[in-house]
């Protein structure tokens, strides 16, 4: 799998540039559904990959890895909805 290192670095300079250069709500960026769910994927992937390095390093058994990663999905897709009200079960609010 390609980890987007450039891409990733690229992005995440620019938005802490835009930031410290903004003046009041400038650094606001306006995100579409669809936007804030490409931003999602990309964090739910580095998520998930820490959470693997996390569970070698505890030597779990598969079936607790599996477990712990839906639990993971189920608290994030939590979070969001109380913070944003949006359900990411529900695509249809992010095409």
């Amino acid at each position: 799998m390609r980890a987007y290192k450039q891409e990733l670095e690229i992005i995440a300079n620019d938005i802490l540039n835009q930031n410290a250069e903004a003046k009041g709500s400038e650094n606001k960026p306006n995100y579409t559904n669809r936007e804030f769910m490409n931003a999602l994927i990309i964090f739910q992937t580095a998520l998930m990959d820490k959470m693997w390095d996390n569970q070698n390093f505890d030597k779990m058994k598969m079936q607790d890895r599996e477990n712990m990663a839906v639990q993971c999905g189920l608290d994030l897709r939590k979070l969001i909805h109380t913070y944003t009200g949006l359900d990411t079960h529900k695509i249809e609010e992010f095409l």
